[in-house]
C-alpha cells in the first residue's frame, strides 16, 4: 500500500482513541542530523500512550511550542477543558509556554516536569560533589583509553579471563544522555578494580607513550589516592542505589505508578535528611576505610556534605513541584493508602486536586463510603491497581472511573525520549533525503507498533 495512505488510516485511528479523552500530554523537542528543530507530541490516556504529533519549527520557543499544541488538541477534537497534565523537561520555554500560553487556555492543566529528570539531578549532585573530584577524574581517564580502543577492550576481557572470570563483561563506559550510567560504572569498578593495576601495567609496557594510561596506573599504584578511590567506590555503590532505584522507577512504563509517586518521594527525603547528620555510614564501609590505612570518622563529614548537596537539590525542585497536590491526592487510590491507614485519610473533602472529587455528587459520596468500608485481602503483596478497580467497575462505576483516568496518568518524559531515539533510527545516515511528511509517518507508526 501507499504509504500516505497507510498514515492516514494510522491518524483515524488515533483520532478514535483520543477524541474528547482527558488526555495527558508530553511535548519535547530535538535537533537532528539536518538541524532541523523537531517537535515530538504524545498523548497518554489509560494504558494508551501514542505519539500523535512530529512538528518541524522553523522556531521553538513559548509562542510556537504552545500554538503548535493547541493546533493538534483541536485537530484530535479534544476540547480545551479536559487535558489534565503537561508534561515537559524543566527547560524555561516550556515554563513560559505552560504560564503564559496554555495555562490561560487550560486552567484546569497542571505542569509536570519530568520527575525522572529531576531525580536525575539529584543524583547528578554527587557526579560534581568535589571531594569526589579524584574519582570522578580517574573514571574518566579510565573511559578516555576504552572508548575508542576495540582492541584494548578485547584485550581487557581476556585479562579478566586469564585471572579466572568465566563470563566477563565489558566496562559500562557511562554517557551523559544514559540516566544512572556513571553510578553503574562505580559500581563495576568496586568489583573489578582489584583487576586494574595487573592490566594497565601491561598497557603502559605496550604504549609507553600513552599518558592517559600512565596516569591511570600512577593513581592505582599511590596508596592514598587508590584508597581515596576505593573509599568514595564503595560509599557510592552503597548509597547511590536509592537513586538508582528511584530514577528507575520514575522511567516505569506500562505500569500505573501515579498513586506511588509521593510515597517514593517522602522516602527519598527521608533517606536524605536523615543521613545530612548520621554519625554511623555502616560496619562495611568502615571496613573498607580501614583497610587503606584511614580513620572513618575522618570520612563522615564527606559523605555528609554529599547528603547535604542531594537534599538541597531535592529541596529545591521537589516542594514545589506543580503536581505534589495531585501526588498526594492520588495516593486514595491505592487501597493500602486508604484501607491500612488513619481514620482521617477517609475525609474525601482533603482529595480536591483531583477534579472530579472537588464537588462530589450524592452518588459518588455513597460509593466512597463502600470504599472505605472494604476488606483488603492481600495487605502484603503489591496489588495489580488496574486489575482492583476494573474488578470494582460495576460496584463503584463512578470512582473506578476516576481512579481508572488517575492510576495511568505518566510520571516522565521517558517516552519521548524513546520517541525521538527511534525518529533517530529512521533518519540514519542512508535516508538523509527523506521528506518531513514521511519521517513524520515513520516516526509515529513505529513508535505506535503500527
Amino acid at each position: 500500500m501507499y504509504l500516505p495512505q497507510i498514515f492516514e488510516n494510522h491518524l483515524t485511528q488515533l483520532k478514535l482513541m483520543f477524541e474528547s479523552k482527558p488526555v495527558a500530554i508530553t511535548m519535547d523537542e530535538t535537533t537532528d542530523d539536518c538541524a532541523r528543530s523537531v517537535v515530538n507530541t504524545l498523548f497518554h490516556f489509560r494504558t494508551n500512550t501514542k505519539l500523535v504529533s512530529v512538528d518541524f519549527l522553523i522556531q521553538v520557543n513559548n509562542s510556537t511550542i504552545g500554538s503548535t499544541l493547541l493546533t493538534i488538541l483541536t485537530k484530535y477534537n479534544i476540547p480545551f477543558s479536559l487535558p489534565r497534565l503537561f508534561i515537559s523537561d524543566s527547560a524555561a520555554y516550556m515554563k513560559k509556554c505552560f504560564r503564559e500560553v496554555l495555562k490561560p487556555v487550560m486552567p484546569q492543566l497542571i505542569h509536570a516536569p519530568c520527575c525522572a529528570h529531576i531525580l536525575n539531578l539529584i543524583g547528578e549532585t554527587w557526579q560534581k560533589f568535589n571531594p569526589f573530584a579524584i574519582l570522578k577524574e580517574f573514571l574518566a581517564k579510565v573511559k578516555e583509553c576504552f572508548v575508542r580502543s576495540p582492541a584494548r577492550r578485547g584485550r581487557y576481557l581476556t585479562h579478566l579471563r586469564n585471572y579466572g572470570i568465566s563470563s566477563p563483561c565489558k566496562i559500562p563506559l557511562p554517557t551523559s544522555t544514559r540516566w544512572n550510567s556513571w553510578f553503574k560504572m562505580v559500581e563495576y569498578t568496586k568489583i573489578h578494580i582489584l583487576y586494574w593495576n595487573s592490566f594497565f601495567q601491561d598497557e603502559v609496557t605496550n604504549d609507553s607513550t600513552n599518558e592517559t594510561l600512565k596516569n591511570i596506573l600512577k593513581t592505582l599504584s599511590d596508596p592514598f589516592k587508590f584508597g581515596t578511590i576505593s573509599v568514595y567506590i564503595h560509599f557510592i555503590s552503597i548509597y547511590a542505589r536509592q537513586f538508582i532505584q528511584d530514577t528507575d522507577f520514575f522511567q516505569k512504563q506500562n505500569k500505573p505508578i501515579f498513586p506511588f509517586v509521593e510515597g517514593r518521594l517522602n522516602h527519598l527525603s527521608a533517606f536524605l535528611e536523615s543521613n545530612c547528620n548520621s554519625q554511623d555510614f555502616g560496619p562495611d564501609l568502615d571496613n573498607t576505610i580501614i583497610s587503606h590505612y584511614f580513620n572513618p570518622p575522618d570520612f563522615y563529614p564527606v559523605f555528609r556534605l554529599a547528603f547535604e548537596a542531594a537534599f538541597n537539590k531535592f529541596n529545591a525542585h521537589i516542594p514545589s513541584h506543580p503536581t505534589r497536590s495531585l501526588f498526594l491526592a492520588a495516593q486514595i487510590f491505592d487501597p493500602k493508602y486508604i484501607l491500612l491507614g488513619p481514620l482521617e485519610r477517609k475525609n474525601l473533602r482533603q482529595y480536591s486536586a483531583i477534579r472530579e472529587l472537588a464537588n462530589p455528587s450524592d452518588e459518588l459520596l455513597c460509593e466512597w463510603s463502600i470504599y472505605c468500608g472494604l476488606q483488603l485481602e492481600n495487605s502484603v503483596g503489591e496489588i495489580n491497581l488496574e486489575e482492583y478497580w476494573m474488578n470494582f467497575g460495576d460496584k463503584l462505576p463512578i470512582l473506578s472511573k476516576i481512579a481508572l483516568d488517575y492510576i495511568w496518568l505518566p510520571v516522565s518524559s521517558c517516552s519521548v525520549e524513546r520517541s525521538f531515539s527511534i525518529y533517530n533510527n529512521i533518519l540514519d545516515e542512508n535516508r538523509q533525503n527523506l521528506s518531513e511528511d514521511s519521517l513524520k509517518g515513520l516516526n509515529m507508526m513505529y513508535f505506535n507498533g503500527n
